[in-house]
């Protein structure tokens, strides 16, 4: 083994091990409450060590919010948009919401009432509306609309966002499988409210 893969293997386990320390302690302490001492002694490493890898605390949560966004676009581009090759909205929702599941932990601990709320509206805004809500009008209900296009991108916005916060905080067996809430999440984009039985 050359000296290089071992600090490159040396780098990898000092970054699982301050990321994995940055989730726990936002679950348990909260983003603003947290400090860059609180990470380095939770993950066991020295100060400076830290700031080999990030500036502060706001670089590694933005490191986890470019990796999110990422990875739902990569899920959301050229699945739903355009439909082809046999992809339905239906799949590209569960493909998402198996991406959640995986990753349960993060998204309970920054979406959490205890991550970060500037962080929390950047994605939703950001992602949520410009990805995933705007396009889903554009594809499902391809008819006219009966209220301005602004507010019913809004509304789904909200309502989706809102369906996937209190979905990562229930537990199993109580948390739908991501088949259940892509159904779920359909129903109440495709269908007035008062029509959803």
């Amino acid at each position: 083994m050359t000296d290089q893969t071992q600090r490159d293997r040396r780098f990898m386990k000092t970054e699982k091990a301050i990321r994995s320390s940055f989730i726990d302690l936002v679950a348990k302490k909260g983003f603003d409450e947290l400090s860059v001492k609180d990470i380095v002694d939770a993950a066991d490493i020295g100060r400076g060590t830290f700031y080999l890898h990030y500036k502060d605390k706001y670089d590694l949560l933005e490191s986890f919010e470019i990796e999110i966004g990422t990875n739902l676009r990569e899920i959301i581009r050229g699945e739903v948009f355009p439909l082809t090759e046999g992809r339905t909205l239906t799949k590209t929702v569960v493909a998402l919401f198996t991406y959640f599941e995986e990753n349960i932990l993060i998204m309970r601990a920054l979406f959490g009432e205890k991550g970060s709320c500037s962080f929390q509206s950047r994605l939703k805004d950001r992602l949520w509306h410009d990805v995933f809500a705007e396009k889903l009008v554009t594809v499902a209900l391809q008819d006219s609309f009966s209220v301005p296009l602004d507010y019913l991108l809004a509304y789904i916005n909200a309502s989706h966002f809102n369906v996937f916060l209190t979905w990562i905080q229930k537990e199993k067996p109580e948390r739908e499988p991501p088949e259940e809430i892509a159904r779920i999440i359909l129903k109440i984009s495709l269908l007035s409210p008062y029509r959803i039985r």
